[in-house]
């Protein structure tokens, strides 16, 4: 019977990893099903520790003693017994290093195993986000089509079954078609020709097929850096100035949207305004062939977004040294008229030498400009939005440093104050108070749970009334 059991269990250990072995380069493919696959091993990560651990401290102390048992030190008796010299037998070392090499070999292989077999998991998990979107997607096509387009593009990246990434791809295409009759059926804009200096104009979705193509008579693509709400973001050589830029473009889809085509000048004049060593610069806004884009500074990093991806809490000097800079680039921009309204981990980007640069002033409201002042129009993300904001009311400076708030309590506590549906926390934001830190971690400083507490208050005049007042709790923390 425990010979079966043995057999049995041997057999679906084989399977399974035959199984996920299959699936690695599925895995390979989507960067973003990788990630999510390697997040969310918490436990494979804190048996390896505890495996490592045991290793150094106590398996291999624990051979080596066993061995110096068996291959006992060699007594040798010399000058008729006079004298007596103990050495340690040869084959000791070699048997040392051939058990340690075992022990190390099957740690590796078994760390393997508890990884790869999670991948089958992490894959029919992607697959249920990826439909989740794709149903969302659905719903909005007649009311917001500009959003489903965003859906579908979010669930294709989740989405590795081929049979479901090409239903996905017919959809995108077919609704940009929808959007804007000049756009093919492969859902791209023509490629176009200026017939004074031969510039080849570019929609979004070619660049990828024409490396050399020239934007205005200047940028010079190279390659797609990554897609958002509001365009396409591409690495491109300024050839004026011999430089690299990223190059922002509205998409096509959106370039019948006079509303969002106001959004995206918009951002370009708020960030042209601001010039600070924790603000993403801009060097150029230029409207060309019927296409809107953006030359901005280059940012070398990763988006704090992706730092806070793994639910663990960050330690509380990063998140002061982090947070202290954050509060004076908003700061910086609040003092020349300028609120961001939609700040929030994924517009925070941080290089490589740990510096921060706050980026996508895409619905940023300039205090002199009547854009975005319509009253009951919600903007912004659920998750760091303001109760003012929420409730469709008048937003000022103070609406960010609410999102500040939000942003602080998750690097501290590694999740968010409020949790749950998008309408499940927009009622949250407007009538639960937010937790303590000091309730999700017992060793945060009293003086900065204070602080955030305040950042939370849902009257904007009950919080701090400035980011200066914000950067001085925090520089004497």
């Amino acid at each position: 019977m425990f010979l079966d059991s043995v057999i049995g269990l041997k057999h679906q250990i084989v399977t399974q990893i035959r199984e996920s072995v299959r699936l690695v380069p599925v895995v390979k493919r989507k960067p973003r099903v990788l990630r999510h696959w390697l997040l969310s091993a918490h436990k494979e990560q804190i048996m390896l520790v505890v495996l490592f651990t045991l290793i150094f401290f106590v398996v291999t102390p624990f051979l080596d003693q066993i061995l110096s048992q068996i291959f006992s030190p060699v007594t040798r008796e010399t000058l008729f017994g006079l004298i007596t010299t103990r050495q340690e037998d040869p084959r000791l070392e070699d048997f040392q290093l051939v058990s340690r090499g075992l022990v190390w070999t099957a740690t590796v292989i078994l760390a393997i195993y508890l990884f790869i077999r999670l991948i089958p998991a992490s894959l029919k998990n992607a697959q249920k986000i990826a439909k989740e979107k794709e149903q969302q997607a659905d719903r909005l096509i007649e009311s917001n089509p500009s959003q489903s387009i965003l859906l579908y593009d979010a669930a294709r990246e989740w989405s590795w079954d081929e049979q479901t990434e090409s239903e996905l791809e017919a959809k995108l295409a077919s609704l940009k078609v929808k959007l804007n009759p000049e756009i093919t059926n492969n859902g791209v804009l023509p490629i176009e020709a200026d017939n004074v200096n031969g510039t080849i104009i570019l929609s979004a979705s070619d660049a990828d097929k024409n490396k050399k193509a020239i934007i205005d008579g200047r940028y010079q693509l190279k390659e797609e850096l990554g897609s958002g709400a509001m365009g396409i973001v591409y690495l491109a050589e300024d050839l004026r100035l011999n430089r690299d830029v990223a190059l922002k473009q509205l998409s096509p889809a959106f370039g019948s949207d006079e509303h969002l085509r106001a959004r995206f000048r918009q951002e370009a004049l708020a960030l042209a305004r601001l010039s600070h060593p924790n603000i993403v610069h801009v060097y150029d806004f230029f409207e060309w062939n019927r296409l809107f884009l953006i030359a901005m500074e280059l940012v070398e990093g990763e988006e704090l977004e992706n730092r806070l991806s793994t639910s663990e809490p960050l330690e509380q000097a990063e998140v002061l040294q982090l947070a202290i800079q954050m509060a004076e680039g908003l700061g910086y921009a609040h003092h020349r008229g300028v609120v961001h309204r939609d700040f929030k981990p994924a517009n925070v980007l941080i290089t490589d030498s740990g510096q921060i640069k706050i980026t996508d002033f895409g619905i940023a409201k300039l205090t002199k400009s009547s854009l975005h002042t319509q009253v009951n129009t919600i903007m912004g993300s659920p998750a760091y939005m303001s109760p003012e904001q929420a409730n469709g009311e008048e937003t000022d400076h103070r609406a960010d440093i609410y999102a500040l708030g939000i942003v602080l309590f998750q690097m501290l506590c590694g999740e968010r104050p409020f949790n749950g549906d998008t309408k499940s926390i927009i009622a949250q934001h407007l009538i639960k108070s937010p937790p303590h830190l000091h309730e999700k971690r017992s060793e945060i400083a009293a003086e900065l749970d204070e602080l955030v507490h305040k950042m939370l208050a849902k009257k904007p005049d009950d919080r701090c009334q400035s980011m200066d007042e914000v950067i001085r709790v925090l520089s004497n923390l």
